[in-house]
């Protein structure tokens, strides 16, 4: 079992590197094999095709992220002092797996018109939100928002997209992934919980 999991885990960090730092489709099975230093039978042992090599990267690499994001109830003091933390917490996170964040975005640039590319993206994002999602709609709950759920659903989009647009472009307009994220990413996320808000906002 550990030898299989061990495989399955070179395979994993070998393809993750790959897909990072080249288009998807331009990575074979083969030089996947060629950097894992196993061979193709493993591959497909584990996963059975390339599709489901990238099912699995994505589906780890969001895992290992978000569950070491906070979880609601988890971080003290007010809920906007919390949403603040869980920003910061989550800009050093993508800023620690950013070719994993870029392959994300690529895929939705070049790929998504890709049925079984669509489907993981589809796949992926529902796995995100499942974590992501719980805490937002506390913190707006907690604010006073009307209708929590339908807010942190709104959210949870602008941040698959703002972070999308943040790791392709960062470089080229001058803009930090991490400040990017733990700032401007959490002010917008703020200002949309302010503004619904009955409470913050004194509205009837």
């Amino acid at each position: 079992m550990d030898s299989d999991r061990g495989t399955r885990d070179q395979i994993l960090d070998a393809a993750e590197d790959l897909f990072g730092s080249a288009d998807y489709a331009s990575v074979t099975i083969r030089r996947i094999c060629e950097v894992s230093g196993l061979p193709s039978g493993s591959v497909y042992h584990h996963f059975g095709s390339k599709s489901g090599v990238l099912k699995a990267v994505l589906a780890r690499g969001t895992t290992e992220i978000f569950q070491a994001l906070p979880r609601e109830g988890e971080l003290e003091g007010p809920p906007l002092d919390q949403l603040a933390a869980y920003y910061q917490r989550a800009a050093d996170l993508i800023v620690q797996r950013l070719p994993l964040f870029r392959l994300m975005a690529s895929l939705r640039l070049h790929h998504s018109g890709e049925p079984e590319v669509a489907a993981i993206l589809r796949e992926n994002d529902q796995r995100a939100h499942s974590y992501v999602l719980p805490f937002i709609e506390a913190v707006a709950r907690s604010c006073g928002v009307p209708d929590p759920a339908g807010c942190a659903m709104e959210l949870g989009v602008l941040n698959l997209v703002f972070v999308a647009g943040l790791v392709t472009s960062a470089d080229t307009v001058g803009l930090d992934v991490r400040s990017g994220i733990a700032c401007h990413l959490y002010r917008l996320v703020l200002a949309s919980i302010l503004d619904r808000s009955t409470v913050l906002r004194g509205r009837p």
